[in-house]
């Protein structure tokens, strides 16, 4: 039987919210581990929050300019959404990936927060409880971006230089990663693999 919120166990309390980030390239394989993970911990107790929906606005500038820095992400709005309690149901922004562009702060995918919150965005969430990194070759990473585009009718490749540059900041020696991991392993094998981790740092009951 599972114990009543409130009470304590190895990784705190039941109603702390326990944040992960799995950051790294496009097309390392970010969205499906994040999806792993909830199937892996249970979807009573854990959910994904995909951040590109949380990605700022082409403000503008000139195309070369816009292709030539990093993506940035409102990681003030996400964090206001993830302030709400255990249970709570949230909705993320409404975002048109062809244009860069938000088109409301709300109108996108109803998410409700359980314990495990896994967040999968090319630089980790800044007030992340882990990061983990996801490492691929870059053929394989635009091969992968190459048949997403094609199975969802977009062309994110065309972005291929500012995803690039962005996730060159995880290179900067800025950010402190817990575990790193092969995107081209299996995704199952390395959900065992954060799960082991988990389990070995306290963070499972």
């Amino acid at each position: 039987m599972s114990p009543p919120i409130g009470r304590r166990f190895r990784g705190g309390l039941l109603n702390d919210k326990i944040i992960i980030s799995i950051c790294g390239a496009a097309g390392t394989g970010k969205s499906a581990l994040s999806n792993e993970m909830t199937v892996a911990l249970g979807k009573d107790m854990s959910c994904r929050i995909p951040t590109d929906y949380f990605l700022k606005s082409y403000s503008g500038v000139s195309y070369d300019e816009f292709i030539s820095t990093p993506f940035k992400y409102d990681w003030e709005l996400l964090k206001k959404l993830l302030s709400e309690p255990i249970t709570h149901e949230i909705n993320i922004p409404d975002y048109d990936f062809s244009k860069f562009n938000r088109i409301s702060k709300t109108g996108g995918r109803d998410i409700i927060l359980k314990r495990y919150i896994f967040i999968d965005s090319m630089i980790p969430y800044p007030e992340s409880r882990l990061i983990i990194k996801l490492e691929a070759k870059d053929e394989l990473r635009y091969e992968r971006i190459r048949k997403r585009d094609s199975a969802q009718n977009t062309n994110t490749a065309r972005s291929w230089d500012k995803m690039t540059i962005t996730a060159n900041l995880l290179n900067t020696g800025n950010y402190k990663f817990d575990i790193v991991l092969n995107g081209e392993e299996k995704t199952k094998d390395n959900a065992d693999k954060i799960v082991e981790y988990l389990n070995d740092i306290g963070m499972l009951g």
